[in-house]
């Protein structure tokens, strides 16, 4: 029961964006504005005063940007020898385009904070730092070998000069290098402003999160997307946590990694799918089924990590 109550805040705010959005009360240019506000400011703060405030011991590792990187090639390479059976290329392509793609900000580092609080964000973002570039590279590239039958440099290039202009990864990218450079620790007026900052993301994104969502006949569409269900909430888990226990991990970390990659589709993945030629209304409906199933697979993970 506690692990339940732990995660209720969370689908408390998502559904409470639904019912905003349903009730009219948000506009698609709030939506938008909201976005633009969380994906530039608030999550890169988030992201950053957590590196910097981290126990970097991880790092000292040879074997930790291993650790990390592993589990997102495994569940691929599972993803292909047994989830393309009586898919066409185009489903088949989302379903590997998504299956690693978590909705690591708006949601996976808020449940983070609930049930492990800062020392876990800190765990978490070590490891976003470190899996970012290498998540978007597979992701892309292995839905593109499905949609095409080959990798392009091309595709490899935008995805490398998208990263380049994303403030996600340009946050992680300067918490890494601070941190290396022994100058992580901030002044105070520093750190206080960025954790103002970090302190808005979690409610706003999850109110634009539930605001975003949209949901049809949900029994029909859970029997549609039943693998990206399957592959996203129970492989890549179970994946990570193996990883992360074989290399030596710590607690901290396995439990973090672990709840990171059992979060929901992420929500760009939809975009990326109509993008590259996918089939993006079955990528659409998996965000929005793996954020509802999720209510219930998050708790269970909650309790298999012993962080109840």
């Amino acid at each position: 029961m506690q692990a339940v109550l732990t995660v209720v805040p969370i689908f408390l705010l998502v559904g409470l964006g639904a019912s905003l959005k349903y009730l009219g009360f948000v506009s698609p240019q709030t939506l938008k504005e909201n976005n633009f506000i969380l994906y530039w400011f608030a999550m890169p703060a988030t992201l950053l005063r957590g590196i910097l405030s981290a126990d970097v011991g991880a790092l000292q590792s040879s074997s930790f940007p291993v650790a990390v990187w592993l589990p997102y090639l495994v569940t691929i390479v599972i993803v292909w020898l047994t989830g393309r059976h009586g898919e066409t290329r185009q489903r088949f392509a989302t379903l590997t385009l998504s299956a690693v793609r978590g909705n690591h900000f708006y949601v996976g580092i808020p449940v983070i904070h609930l049930a492990m609080g800062q020392s876990g964000v800190e765990a978490g973002t070590l490891i976003l730092a470190f899996s970012l570039v290498l998540m978007q590279l597979l992701s892309i590239g292995s839905g593109q070998l499905a949609l095409l039958g080959k990798p392009s440099w091309e595709t490899a290039g935008a995805t490398l000069a998208r990263l380049l202009k994303n403030p996600l990864f340009l946050s992680c990218l300067c918490g890494l290098s601070l941190t290396f450079a022994g100058l992580n620790h901030l002044p105070a007026w520093t750190n206080s402003t960025l954790g103002i900052l970090a302190d808005i993301s979690t409610g706003m994104a999850l109110l634009t999160l539930g605001a975003g969502l949209h949901f049809e006949n949900v029994l029909r569409m859970i029997l549609s997307v039943w693998k990206i269900v399957l592959f996203k909430l129970v492989v890549h888990p179970v994946v990570t946590g193996l990883v992360f226990f074989a290399f030596g991990l710590s607690t901290q970390m396995i439990q973090a990694g672990v709840l990171l990659s059992a979060m929901p589709v992420a929500v760009n993945s939809a975009i990326l799918a109509q993008e590259m030629g996918m089939d993006n209304e079955y990528c659409a409906r998996g965000i929005a089924i793996t954020t509802l199933c999720s209510m219930l697979s998050l708790p269970i993970w909650i309790n298999i990590l012993g962080l109840v």
